[in-house]
């Protein structure tokens, strides 16, 4: 069910980005703040909300807040909230399938430019996908969001062995 709930005062909570890759502190993804600079009439997001760009959905920009207990995020976003008969994190990783990523193409439109694509919301409302029982959507939903974890640290722990490589090759020849 979309979800439309509104700043009333200007940073009233943090700027999140919503992007391919995930929801960002827009200050820490940008390094910079990127938002207009009153910001009152953002959209509300909440931890568990899903959250997408029109504009950007048929990259696959759609997430589930998972990070944030509560942010603000543009106007031209759409939010989501995920029904009690469904399990959130089954729900976030069945809208990031090829399946899911092919039909948000299919719904969006090109508009002004190549990168930009308008989402056809009545098209995206006519979307359907099987769903399992409720408890079979909590087991596979617990078994993604631990291998999301084990991803993440295994990936921490890639980087830290980069740099400690490229600190060895650099003190090397001392």
């Amino acid at each position: 069910m979309e979800r439309v709930e509104k700043s009333t005062t200007n940073n009233q909570y943090e700027v999140l980005s919503s992007t391919v890759k995930g929801i960002f502190s827009q200050r820490d993804y940008f390094s910079k703040d990127i938002a207009s600079e009153n910001n009152t009439g953002y959209k509300i997001l909440r931890r568990g909300d899903i959250v997408l760009s029109p504009q950007n959905l048929w990259m696959g920009n759609i997430n589930h807040n998972d990070k944030f207990d509560v942010g603000i995020v543009s106007p031209s976003y759409k939010i989501f909230t995920v029904s009690e008969e469904f399990d959130c994190y089954y729900i976030a990783f069945l809208l990031k399938t090829r399946k899911a990523l092919y039909s948000y193409m299919s719904v969006s439109e090109q508009g002004a430019s190549v990168v930009r694509r308008n989402l056809n919301l009545e098209a995206f409302y006519e979307l359907t996908y099987k769903i399992p029982h409720i408890a079979e959507q909590r087991r596979i939903g617990q078994m993604l969001s631990k291998l999301k974890d084990k991803i993440e640290i295994e990936q921490t722990y890639l980087d830290m062995l980069r740099a400690q490589k490229q600190y060895l090759l650099l003190n090397l020849f001392i």
